[in-house]
């Protein structure tokens, strides 16, 4: 059932907001005629196969290293909330369901890598969300002037690590709240929003064929099971896009600072 409720919502919600990159792209460089297009294109997957690459050699340190870029981009969800406010954030949003369900995040992981490395995995995301939670009370209590929206956007994530499964909570912060976010934010600065929508409409249609190809060879070749497949896909799929896709944001975040401070570019 989890997985029913995954699948579409990454598909419909969480694709959408990182097929904008090559649209961003192009603000932040010229990417002149289909070859520029192509070029950037190439250098994008190819970042996202290197990914995979490592993560099929080193299974285990990669899934670790997942996680901890991950919450580095998450936090940028709260990037004008304060230092301490973002780490809370960045922190929370990967560590909160080992925190409340850690047995259920070294099953997940387990599919992911070695059980040795997904159950390290799992009991590092839990202390550390522990520790997290403590410094999210502590500061709301000592600082009242920090309660604010984010407060209770990162209040509303802990309640729904506590009381979700843990891939019901990745639908409902990644796909409503992250990836909607990322993609009204960056559509909001287009001049050709019509354009670069019909782009993220090619590019996930595109990203969603990869996948369910790549399940089918998985599911031919008798290896792995359904469960493991969809997840693998998903995830290791994400992990692989995260990387160019990170780059591309924090460059971009960074122009839209410096402009906004009437910088030159």
């Amino acid at each position: 059932m989890q997985l029913l409720m995954l699948v579409p919502a990454v598909v419909v919600l969480g694709l959408p907001h990182g097929a904008l990159d090559l649209s961003i792209a192009q603000i932040l460089w010229p990417l002149e005629g289909w070859r520029g297009k192509a070029r950037f294109v190439s250098l994008y997957i190819s970042l996202a196969l290197l990914v995979i690459g490592i993560w099929i050699v080193l299974p285990g340190p990669a899934l670790i290293a997942f996680l901890i870029y991950s919450g580095f981009h998450f936090s940028g969800d709260w990037d004008d909330a304060g230092i301490a406010l973002r780490c809370t954030g960045g922190l929370a949003t990967v560590c909160a369901p080992a925190l409340f369900h850690q047995e259920n995040v070294v099953a997940i992981f387990s599919y992911l890598a070695p059980e040795p490395a997904a159950t390290f995995a799992a009991m590092l995301l839990g202390v550390t969300g522990g520790v997290t939670l403590m410094m999210f009370v502590l500061l709301n209590t000592w600082q009242p002037k920090l309660r604010s929206k984010v407060t209770l956007e990162q209040a509303t994530i802990w309640i729904a690590a506590a009381f979700l499964a843990p891939l019901v909570y990745f639908v409902v912060y990644f796909c409503m709240l992250h990836s909607v976010r990322h993609f009204t934010d960056a559509l909001a600065y287009l001049d050709d929003r019509l354009s670069a929508l019909r782009v993220a409409g090619l590019l996930s249609a595109m990203t969603v064929f990869a996948g369910l190809f790549s399940f089918f060879l998985q599911q031919k070749s008798g290896v792995n099971i359904f469960q493991q497949s969809i997840l693998q896909i998903i995830f290791i799929g994400l992990a692989a896009l995260t990387v160019p896709h990170m780059i591309l944001v924090d460059r971009f975040q960074k122009q839209l600072s410096h402009a906004q401070l009437g910088n030159p570019k």
